[in-house]
């Protein structure tokens, strides 16, 4: 409790770090492929989870802190992951082991900051920076100079007032300051040196005076310097860095150009373009120096006009020759920096040197070889992201790019998690396909979906885990086409509904049955015309949702309860809906239903009803769900009905995706928690609820495929 005061107070003293704990478990997110989770279970201290992905990681959000000699993510128990809701392109230090943070996005770890924030030497979000541009920005670049922070990028205005493509603001408060540096077009590359700040991009002039794609603005006065490169660019300038060409300093320059040379020249720094020429043939996306070699990056093939060397290339720097050194990177370089004589880089490969290196990699410099470090980041890093900075001592860097994860595990489509710890176990069987339900019987695992083998055995549509062990059982039913997309069980029986015509050679349109003793098919056979999209036990019979007409033997719009002992329909409801019926839940003597349907009957019931147990007679409407569809529902045992789907709100009450009612009050209980994402189930876990769909955000924080809650009080 001591380091969660210590956090809330920013006691930041030696002994207090680190300074606080996470609040909430951090549970690894789904990512890849549609990212979703269908179904969860949870076994001992594991939380399973179905879907459609292909890898668990880190809800990080769009910024990776890492520690720059293992490559791993500074932990959430360390420095709480600043999960900012959208890209983030550029960082900078500021000086006291904090980092500001640009780009794209409004909110970091659930707070509003519009595109710019400041964490603070102690990982905590500076409340006192916040600055307000109100048109959104599009920020490529950033620079400090004294209580000064310098912003470039395609920008018109900023808190109102006319700001083109250039902004600079007090680094404490966030208050624009009055400095005005009027650029024609964008600023993509920000650099101080010696006391000026060179700026380059797209610009023809700057405060009306020609300046072709690069200025220099003295920081001392505030003004632009009379300082104008003698060279003459045909397009945009992308990378700046200061290095040394035959013993004084230089400013290296690269681009989309191909004058006055081929996407990389330097000049003095008088601005007098000098002979150095190390003649790429591709764009020039990035620049790093350390002693005499000089580091590029980019989509180039060639250099000296004939060297292959692909998109990253490492030159000399007195003369511009190619060094030999030949890193085999199979994919386009967007940045590189250079720290303590480490070079990283980051972009679209995923090789070097022939070595796995999922779009980031590190070189040293000093015997040119590739580092041990290697993230697995999961998303590419396009230009201009990864624009990256480090900690005063070197030990770590932080990372801008799109929303994502890194550190990640490789998983097909099932998964388990830690309920203590939130990180990944070891199980990883690879299922080829979707899995859509997943259900736990007498120490087995069912699983049904539209997948046709794991780990290289057949399993079409419906399969078996041994429990503890997590081996695959021999159970091995051939379920013929579609997908089985739901699992029930009684105690002798174990029900499975979805979209099939045959299982085991036999005729079962929609649903069946196994006998959990024998694992062989049983005669019950309901012979539904359509999809079963629901299951549910009435002891005596089984309840059955979905999109056919007729079940049981009996016309049946949607919904029909029928026998254990044959599938023949039984009067359970007396009535119908005019629509597909997807969920069932139970609690005190009632059913309810949810679907697409928007009457009951003949009356009015939008995707929501309910029928007593006993009659099966549906009760007056009493709940709506509104703007968009019903998927699933869940009842607690003191009655607290969760729902999930696509629908905007319940009654009148705003309900994202998720909805409360107490149905001992029959009261919508409201949720103001902002969710993105649609929401397919849910698995509570004592007092906490985990919500599962292709969620994407919940409280405008990342997260990917699932996330816990603690369920509300009634």
């Amino acid at each position: 409790m001591g380091s969660i005061i210590r956090f809330a107070t920013s006691d930041i003293s030696p002994s207090c770090l680190p300074a606080f704990s996470p609040l909430d478990v951090d549970y690894w997110g789904v990512f890849g492929g549609s990212a979703t989770v269908n179904s969860m279970e949870i076994y001992g201290n594991e939380l399973i989870l179905g879907g459609s992905f292909t890898s668990l990681g880190p809800n990080v959000g769009s910024t990776y802190y890492l520690d720059t000699y293992t490559g791993k993510i500074i932990s959430n128990f360390e420095c709480p992951f600043l999960k900012l809701n959208d890209i983030a392109k550029a960082v900078v230090s500021d000086g006291s082991g904090g980092y500001y943070i640009a780009g794209n996005f409004t909110y970091a770890r659930g707070i509003q900051f519009q595109n710019i924030v400041h964490m603070l030497p102690n990982c905590k979000l500076d409340l006192n920076f916040r600055p307000n541009p109100v048109t959104p920005p599009n920020i490529y670049s950033m620079a400090i100079f004294g209580d000064k922070i310098y912003i470039g990028g395609v920008i018109s205005s900023w808190d109102g007032n006319t700001r083109n493509n250039f902004v600079v603001l007090n680094r404490f408060t966030g208050a624009l300051d009055s400095m005005v540096m009027d650029v024609n077009s964008a600023v993509e590359k920000l650099l101080v040196y010696n006391q000026k700040l060179y700026i380059a991009g797209q610009f023809a002039t700057v405060n009306g005076f020609g300046r072709d794609r690069i200025a220099r603005i003295d920081l001392l006065t505030s003004s632009l310097d009379s300082w104008v490169s003698s060279s003459t660019q045909n397009s945009t300038i992308r990378a700046l860095a200061i290095g040394t060409i035959s013993g004084s300093p230089a400013l290296i320059v690269g681009g989309a150009f191909t004058s006055p040379r081929n996407y990389a020249f330097a000049l003095d720094l008088n601005g007098t373009l000098l002979a150095w020429n190390p003649n790429f043939n591709g764009i020039v996306d990035a620049i790093a120096t350390s002693g005499s070699k000089i580091y590029v990056g980019g989509s180039f093939t060639t250099v000296n006009g004939g060297t292959a060397r692909t998109n990253f290339a490492v030159v000399d720097s007195n003369t511009g020759t190619e060094l030999g050194l030949n890193y085999g990177v199979n994919g386009n370089v967007h940045q590189v920096i250079e720290n303590n004589g480490q070079i990283y880089l980051f972009g679209s490969f995923t090789s070097v040197l022939g070595d796995t290196r999922n779009y980031g990699a590190s070189i040293d410099a000093n015997t040119n070889t590739m580092r041990e470090w290697n993230p697995n980041f999961l998303n590419q890093f396009p230009y201009p992201s990864a624009a990256a900075a480090f900690s005063l001592d070197g030990s770590r860097i932080m990372i801008p790019g799109s929303i994502g994860t890194v550190n990640y595990v490789n998983r097909s489509n099932i998964a388990s998690v830690y309920l203590d710890t939130g990180l990944p176990s070891n199980w990883a069987p690879s299922i080829d396909n979707e899995v859509s339900v997943l259900h736990i019987k007498r120490n087995f695992l069912f699983l049904g979906g539209s997948f046709t083998s794991i780990s290289g055995q057949s399993r079409p549509r419906l399969a078996a885990f041994r429990l503890p062990t997590y081996e695959l059982s021999s159970f091995n039913p051939n379920v013929n086409s579609g997908s089985v997309t739901n699992l029930i069980s009684d105690e002798t029986n174990f029900y499975f509904g979805g979209t099939f015509t045959n299982v085991n050679g036999s005729t079962r349109n929609n649903v069946a049955s196994f006998s959990i003793d024998t694992f062989t098919l049983t005669s019950w056979n309901p012979n539904a015309n359509n999809q079963v999209s629901a299951l549910f036990d009435l002891n005596d019979s089984i309840l059955l949702g979905g999109l056919f007409t007729n079940a049981g033997g009996s016309i049946s719009t949607y919904i029909r309860a029928v026998n254990k002992t044959d599938g023949t329909a039984i009067n359970i409801p007396t009535s119908f809906p005019n629509a597909d019926v997807s969920g069932f839940a139970s609690y005190n003597g009632k059913i309810y239903v949810g679907g697409t349907f928007t009457t009951v009957g003949g009356s009015s019931n939008q995707n929501l009803a309910s029928f007593q147990k006993d009659t099966g007679v549906f009760e007056t409407n009493r709940f709506q769900l509104n703007g968009g569809a019903f998927y699933n529902m869940h009842v607690t045992n003191d009655g607290l009905m969760v729902l999930h789907g696509a629908f905007s709100s319940i009654n009148t009450t705003a309900a994202q995706g998720t909805a409360f009612i107490n149905l001992n009050t029959n009261q919508v209980t409201p949720w103001n928690v902002a969710q993105t994402g649609v929401t397919f189930h849910q698995k509570q876990y004592g007092k906490y609820l985990f919500i599962g769909g292709n969620i994407t955000e919940r409280g405008y924080e990342p997260f990917s495929g699932y996330h816990r809650i603690e369920l509300p009080k009634l």
